[in-house]
């Protein structure tokens, strides 16, 4: 069975610890059935119907029964139900309220699995339908939700109804609505005419600014490199006084910490204009990685979460010189090969089953060690046919699902090359490969590349450039060698150094690598540095001529405790 429509009616009062709902959701069934399973927790569902005739009810932990008196289907078939759920000012997951300044304001967090605390639903993301939210608030409040305002209409209890456009196809983890007496600051159009708004708990509008200045500067740029306009009318910017997540990419309305959000005037510091701007680039990723293209299963979140760092991380060096951008890059990922080559770690792809093993889905290796492995994907394949393949991947699963799979097939078409086995293999196991390179003059010029770590089986892109050229290989196997044109005084073995692997230099290579230095760009010394210290290779002079390089990064690299 597969959601079609979801059409919530919610009548909420941030004061009170509770919240009243009504829902249709249309349902295509596949075959005849005579029940239907919703996800539903924190909820008491008192009425049920299908096809409007009255339906059983039957609670089972984190899901709901809806019996049926005779079967129904194939076809498409509507389940009403009226409920109630709870406002807990205690947490910051599902629909919950908080008190601020002396109002009490009702928010959403519903990433991963929490909008079933809210609304039953097909809480999955794989089931992504429209989303048509009615919200009752009290006089005084406002309401927001994903979609546009259509209408505020007052009631006869002295509140007033706002009923929200349809939405496109939403998976129930980026649904959101929120309540309460807010501030709002409307900002310029941005991009293709997105109207921007930043949403304050009351006496904070003038903090807002900032935030929304950062979505006229990044919005376009975003825009550029997919080749698509942003595709969910408004954008709304919604600070939260405490949240679950630094951000979560609701599509129409992204909700923040407000620490990481707003900024007073008197705090409107190139740093902190700059923090905004990088978490605003994070989350407006996601309407494209995540919203528009959404992962088929939880194993796949790095789809959306990797995609959304390394693509933000992109659209941030535009801002920087290209030069200092590649050493903040060396750097994150030097951080995570730390983690990877830990206990703590775990593959980018983890099947998840429960709750439990959900804590675990947004692990730091989805986000930075997916970022790391698009990265070293781009360097091998090139960036035109990078961004050619997700453009078409991005078209082809548009309002959809797409898996790791799906990807692979989109930049394969674009390069004209298989990225299956390379990227299957760091995807889908831990660790950190390590190679070793040597040159041969005898016969033929060649590199010889070594894998040492052979309990895997990687599949490794190895860009290398040398005074005898540049180039790069897929390593699959122990040993393998590059052919060159003619023997090269130096070689390096991590071009760009956007590869995910340790080169094992030696102490015999340290020379050649001193007459390489002046060559090697500021992100390959960097790596250099941290490939020596992880072998603990004994060349005091190469270290040393390290530690006086004027990057203070590198140098600080080179010098620390080896």
């Amino acid at each position: 069975m597969i959601p079609k429509k979801y059409t919530v009616d919610l009548r909420i009062d941030p004061s009170v610890e509770s919240f009243q709902g009504r829902i249709r959701i249309d349902v295509e069934l596949r075959k005849p059935t005579q029940e239907i399973w919703l996800e539903a927790k924190d909820i008491t569902a008192s009425e049920a119907s299908v096809n409007g005739e009255t339906a059983g009810l039957n609670p089972d932990g984190e899901f709901l029964q809806v019996r049926l008196h005779s079967p129904a289907g194939p076809g498409r078939v509507s389940v009403s139900l009226r409920y109630e759920g709870k406002l807990d000012e205690k947490s910051v997951v599902g629909p919950y309220r908080k008190k601020v300044g002396g109002d009490w304001y009702v928010f959403t967090t519903f990433t991963p699995i929490d909008a079933r605390r809210a609304f039953p639903c097909f809480d999955e993301p794989r089931f992504k339908a429209p989303w048509e939210l009615t919200i009752h608030a009290p006089a005084g409040d406002k309401a927001f939700a994903n979609g546009r305002e259509v209408s505020d209409k007052p009631e006869a209890n002295g509140g007033h109804a706002i009923h929200f456009a349809e939405t496109r196809p939403l998976p129930s983890e980026v649904v959101a609505f929120a309540v309460g007496p807010f501030d709002v600051f409307k900002g310029a159009n941005a991009g293709h005419g997105t109207p921007i708004r930043v949403i304050t708990p009351r006496g904070l509008g003038d903090e807002a600014r900032a935030a929304a200045q950062a979505t006229v500067d990044v919005l376009p740029r975003l825009e550029a490199y997919t080749g698509m306009p942003y595709r969910f009318g408004k954008l709304d910017h919604l600070a939260l006084p405490e949240g679950a997540f630094g951000a979560v990419e609701n599509p129409g309305l992204i909700t923040y910490r407000q620490r990481g959000l707003l900024a007073a005037p008197d705090q409107d510091t190139p740093e902190k204009i700059r923090a905004i701007r990088s978490v605003e680039s994070h989350e407006i990723a996601h309407q494209w990685f995540g919203d528009l293209v959404t992962q088929a299963d939880w194993d796949d979140v790095w789809l959306s979460e990797g995609f959304a760092t390394w693509l933000s991380a992109k659209i941030m060096d535009q801002f920087q010189p290209p030069a200092r951008a590649h050493l903040a890059a060396v750097a994150a990922r030097e951080r995570i090969m730390a983690m990877d080559d830990s206990p703590r770690t775990r593959p980018v792809r983890v099947i998840m089953h429960n709750r439990e093993e959900m804590k675990d889905v947004y692990s730091q290796i989805v986000y930075q060690k997916g970022a790391a492995i698009l990265w070293m994907v781009e360097e091998w394949l090139g960036e035109a046919k990078m961004q050619a393949g997700l453009r078409d991947y991005l078209k082809k699963h548009e309002f959809a699902n797409a898996t790791t799979a799906d990807l692979e097939t989109s930049l394969g078409g674009a390069a004209g090359i298989d990225p299956a086995p390379v990227m299957d293999s760091f995807l889908n196991q831990t660790g950190i490969p390590v190679l070793q390179g040597e040159m041969h003059c005898d016969g033929q010029p060649r590199i010889e590349v070594r894998q040492t770590n052979e309990a895997h089986n990687w599949s490794i892109p190895v860009c290398w450039r040398g005074d005898g050229g540049s180039g790069c290989a897929v390593i699959d196997k122990p040993r393998a060698e590059i052919a060159l044109k003619s023997c090269a005084a130096w070689f390096y073995l991590n071009s760009g150094a956007s590869g995910y692997y340790r080169t094992a230099w030696t102490a015999q290579q340290a020379p050649m690598l001193e007459r390489a230095l002046p060559r090697l760009t500021a992100a390959e010394r960097l790596l250099l540095a941290y490939d020596l210290r992880a072998a603990k290779v004994p060349a005091p002079d190469l270290i040393s001529k390290l530690s006086s390089d004027p990057e203070p990064e590198i140098a600080k690299a080179a010098r620390d405790e080896r």
